[in-house]
């Protein structure tokens, strides 16, 4: 059609851009919206739910869950995921350290501190070093990182009775802790900058 109406010496009418409706990549998003908001970052999506028999506890799908601990703050929790478990723990309001001990060995794993001259932090976990940074996209959400590498798409905001949709990659799947303490830490981001901003 487009070759057609150029020979005709009319104006060839624009294709439609991707991703807009009656084109392939619109009914692939309608038919899979989490799939597609992902895909880009070959990340595989996640969903964060609120256990019904317990407030408190939020199930990360495929990977674990935590456990919110403390009467008003939770600024203490229990990971789990499978035979595995850690406590967690955050000290200071800001810049906060939060820590991860493993609950079997009694050992530190992991650690957050905030950079002070910049946005996002330094995460340890197990020897290696990775960082979270603030996505620009959404309040509440950071990136996990490792060098340039993206690992994780992580909410801070909505925990609740409705699922929190998420998002990682093959490598931060594969350590749970990890992934689990992250997530931690990204949502008692969001709870001192919401705090510090009613202040």
């Amino acid at each position: 059609m487009l070759r057609r109406a150029a020979r005709r010496g009319r104006a060839a009418p624009k294709a439609p851009a991707r991703g807009f409706p009656g084109t392939s990549t619109y009914r692939r998003r309608l038919a899979n919206p989490r799939r597609v908001l992902y895909r880009r970052k070959a990340m595989e999506a996640l969903r964060l739910t609120q256990d019904p028999a317990d407030q408190r506890r939020f199930v990360l799908e495929g990977v674990g869950t935590l456990r919110l601990l403390g009467l008003i703050s939770r600024r203490t929790a229990v990971a789990e995921a499978g035979a595995h478990r850690w406590q967690i723990l955050s000290t200071g309001f800001w810049p906060p350290v939060i820590r991860a001990t493993d609950a079997a060995a009694g050992t530190v794993v992991g650690e957050y501190k905030v950079r002070r001259l910049r946005r996002g932090g330094a995460l340890r976990w197990a020897g290696r070093e990775f960082g979270l940074r603030p996505d620009s996209s959404r309040s509440g959400r950071h990136v996990l990182v490792e060098g340039d590498r993206r690992l994780a798409t992580i909410e801070g905001e909505g925990w609740g009775k409705r699922p929190v949709d998420m998002g990682a990659d093959a490598s931060a799947l594969a350590d749970p802790g990890l992934l689990l303490f992250a997530t931690f830490v990204v949502r008692a981001l969001a709870q001192r900058t919401d705090g510090a901003a009613v202040t």
